[in-house]
């Protein structure tokens, strides 16, 4: 016998000498003969029937061959390519805190890597909801997410895109379209403080500008926009057309990479001391980072949670006079 690919065939198939006489007995190949439309009874019969069965044999065995090969190919290549962009990507962790009885998010300011899933702990004894603001830009908010933690437990949340993320429990705080900024619920734990979070993915960001600009509008405590984002070596102009004079200054408590350059304290002068519009200061960043700054003259520091809180006589309290200022490296 002789065996290829699992299959078998008779030894008189591929005996090159093999003759009819071989075939010692007449049999009926009635199964084997239907092309021939005839029952196979003479041994010269039998041998060129013989002879077709082998051809045909063979055509079937290489198309068998011919297909294995291709279903073995096609079949591996998926595989191969999909091991291949799974060990490319590689997830990274980073975690939030939500103390008990607080009503915080703790670090207030997170930086992560592109592909980091961030958890959310919730150590408290009630629900808390995890939600971006409504403000979306190309640096800003760039992934959308609403989760809700419950008592106890801890929801996730993979971000890929590089940018900041500005983030609140819309339960104990609320969201001010008018200023777009979020201001806490009266009588929270840790009020004027609302329960909000800053999460900064690291990562090149196309279309940046080389230089923006930051307004303090004439009757109110507050910057013009609480985030921007420019280029390394790029400038940030701070314009006063209150009449109060404000001042920059970063927020203490915090290491590279945020507030990786000191900046500040620098006086703004108002329009009632350099009129008729106002005075206007400009500082160069030279160094990447996330600077997070606010107004000496019209918040103070928490010292245990790192983060700028209104003064009772400020305009816009409970909200607090700070803004960040996003440089990514070239």
């Amino acid at each position: 016998m002789y065996i290829l690919v699992g299959v078998v065939i008779p030894a008189l198939l591929v005996r090159g000498g093999a003759r009819s006489t071989d075939l010692q007995n007449t049999v009926h190949w009635t199964a084997l003969s239907e092309e021939l439309g005839r029952e196979i009874v003479h041994p010269h019969d039998k041998e060129t029937f013989m002879a077709k069965v082998l051809l045909r044999l063979s055509y079937t065995l290489a198309a068998i061959l011919l297909g294995t090969t291709l279903l073995l190919a096609c079949g591996s290549s998926p595989n191969r390519e999909m091991s291949t962009t799974n060990a490319s990507i590689s997830l990274h962790t980073a975690s939030v805190t939500i103390p008990k009885d607080q009503d915080i998010f703790t670090p207030f300011i997170l930086t992560v890597q592109p592909n980091t899933m961030v958890t959310w702990q919730n150590n408290d004894t009630v629900s808390h909801t995890i939600m971006t603001t409504w403000d979306q830009s190309i640096y800003l908010n760039r992934q959308a997410f609403s989760l809700m933690a419950a008592a106890g437990q801890k929801v996730s949340f993979t971000f890929t895109k590089p940018g900041v993320y500005d983030y609140f429990d819309n339960t104990q705080a609320r969201w001010v379209d008018a200023n777009h900024r979020v201001k806490a619920n009266t009588g929270v734990p840790d009020y004027p403080m609302a329960m909000e979070g800053v999460i900064w993915v690291q990562g090149h960001i196309n279309g940046l500008p080389s230089s923006a600009t930051n307004t303090i509008p004439n009757g109110t405590d507050e910057f013009t926009t609480d985030f921007l984002a420019i280029t390394q070596g790029g400038r940030v102009s701070w314009h006063n057309r209150d009449t109060d004079t404000h001042y920059i200054a970063l927020v203490d408590g915090w290491s590279a990479p945020i507030n990786t350059m000191d900046i500040g304290p620098y006086q703004v002068e108002g329009t009632a001391t350099a009129p008729p519009t106002g005075g206007t200061t400009v500082t160069t960043f030279t160094t990447p980072g996330l600077y997070y700054y606010y107004c000496s003259a019209h918040a103070d520091i928490n010292g245990t949670w790192h983060r700028a809180q209104a003064r009772k006589d400020a305009s816009l309290a409970p909200i607090p006079m700070e803004g960040f200022v996003l440089v990514v490296g070239n």
